[in-house]
């Protein structure tokens, strides 16, 4: 092919495209011609012909990007956004320039990469054109990104792309995500929950001198907020996350310009406040309430090691049962179960509120390489009973999640529990001790029963008793039913 030909070839290319741009141009001010047309005027009207042509003529001066090479218009965008925000991004589709409502190149199925590997997705890029660089050819430089309907796809390698818009340098841009989700996984490439983000904006602040995210998004279908400062001179991260919903709220701010990072957090749930101050490193945090007397710890990183101490004064059990669908849906994902997860948290509440008689509970939970147990978790009633759960653990094998355990009830004084639920003279036994294992199933709210033991021996008409009940459709106590099922229970035990 000669250079005419080939010269007639790309001019022809660039007119389709201005004349495309013209063509969409018209067609939006369209209605506006045709109510012109209907209203009355001199067509021999000089300001008239004027307005238009200088109409026109601005039109076709910031259409001027049309004729910009798509290649180079592509690679200075990918050099710019790595510059910028130290992001990689490929384009897999080609690029165009729209006018309206500002000038701006846009273009589909957009790529967002990490050392080289596709780590998102964006079904719809968008890039505004500083007007410094306007009308320099093939020399733009980019204002601003939108990231609509984008799905990430992180693990723990790959998340920091979030953390790399929060320390990028001072700059005019605002980077936008929009509709999008993360779908956050463990190295094997199982999926342990999906973030949907609603609105999310990066921005800097100049009359602060700090990076700021604020995002509203969605995880286990509970919807919150992140606000984010971070202050490079100060070396001062700032986060609050609040989800109204359940009435909760952190606040965190930690400085981290020394090895050894200092910070404080203060959390709010229900009204209920707790603040405390931590020390992390390399390897390891530790940390500590405020108030010395309600809770300390110290997690270890390699291998992640938690211990954790908390004590409470009330526990409100109704708060309490009112999350327990975030519980299931936290433990449905499975993110406890990781081989190299090691938690050690011991839970102490004097008093539980909403529970009668109900006092001094010791939640004992501990996880080692996935297995989750609950074993020598005690709680009183009154001061006559002491519950204990034995070879307890939580089952998250299947579709269902289970706890499975002993329950222990060591009587001091029996005749006082007899009279509060009001047993039968003639069913009250001398029992110092009941053993039965127990199956709850978390999700249909049931409990089943098994290998009843009393002072240390089975009977023949309380195991008869189990199976019946376990036979039952509707397993789950209320005050009401699980009154009914203590007095059936000491009945078929005294025959």
């Amino acid at each position: 092919m000669n250079k005419d030909n080939l010269f007639a070839k790309n001019f022809k290319k660039r007119f389709l495209s201005i004349n495309n741009s013209l063509e969409n141009f018209f067609n939006k001010i369209k209605p506006f011609i045709l109510k012109i047309r209907k209203s009355k005027f001199d067509p021999n009207n000089k300001t008239f012909l004027i307005v238009g042509i200088i109409f026109l003529l601005i039109f076709v001066i910031f259409s001027i990007p049309s004729f910009y090479d798509k290649k180079i218009i592509e690679s200075k965008i990918q050099n710019q956004i790595l510059k910028k925000f130290n992001v990689e991004t490929r384009f897999n589709e080609k690029i165009s320039f729209s006018l309206l409502p500002k000038p701006h190149f846009i273009t589909k199925n957009f790529s967002i990469l990490s050392e080289g590997e596709e780590i998102a997705k964006v079904k719809k890029f968008k890039t505004y054109i500083s007007n410094d660089e306007y009308f320099s050819f093939n020399n733009i430089e980019i204002r601003n990104l939108l990231f609509e309907k984008a799905e990430f796809n992180l693990n723990k390698n790959n998340i920091n792309f979030f953390q790399k818009l929060l320390f990028t340098d001072p700059s005019r841009d605002i980077v936008e995500i929009k509709n999008s989700k993360i779908f956050y996984k463990n190295l094997k490439g199982d999926i342990l929950f999906i973030l949907k983000i609603f609105d999310s904006t990066y921005y800097y602040d100049y009359n602060k001198l700090e990076n700021n995210l604020v995002s509203n998004n969605e995880v286990f279908n509970l919807p919150f907020t992140i606000e984010t400062q971070n202050n490079y001179f100060k070396k001062r991260l700032s986060t609050i996350i609040n989800s109204k919903k359940i009435r909760f709220t952190i606040e965190n701010e930690i400085y981290y310009g020394d090895k050894i990072k200092e910070g404080n957090t203060d959390i709010t749930l229900i009204n209920k406040n707790t603040k405390f101050n931590y020390k992390i490193n390399d390897d390891s945090l530790s940390y500590n309430s405020e108030d010395k007397d309600f809770y300390r710890g110290q997690m270890e990183f390699k291998p992640f090691y938690l211990s954790k101490k908390i004590n409470y004064k009330n526990l409100n059990l109704k708060n309490f049962l009112a999350n327990k669908n975030l519980l299931i849906e936290l433990l449905k994902t499975q993110i406890l179960n990781n081989e190299n997860l090691n938690l050690d948290i011991n839970l102490n509440v004097k008093n539980i509120l909403n529970a009668d008689q109900l006092n001094n509970l010791f939640l004992k939970v501990g996880i080692v390489e996935g297995y989750i147990s609950l074993s020598d978790s005690t709680i009183m009633w009154n001061d006559n009973l002491k519950i204990t759960l034995k070879e307890s653990f939580v089952d998250t094998s299947d579709e269902n999640i289970n706890l499975l355990g002993k329950f222990i009830l060591e009587f001091n004084k029996i005749e006082e529990f007899y009279s509060d639920y009001q047993i039968k003279k003639d069913n009250r036994k001398e029992i110092k001790k009941i053993e039965i294992d127990f199956l709850y199933n978390f999700g249909q709210n049931n409990l089943n029963f098994d290998n009843p033991k009393i002072d240390n021996e089975f009977n023949l008409n309380l195991e008869k008793f189990i199976e019946k009940f376990n036979k039952k459709e509707n397993r789950h106590f209320n005050k009401i039913t699980f009154k009914n099922f203590v007095n059936e229970f000491f009945n078929a035990y005294a025959g």
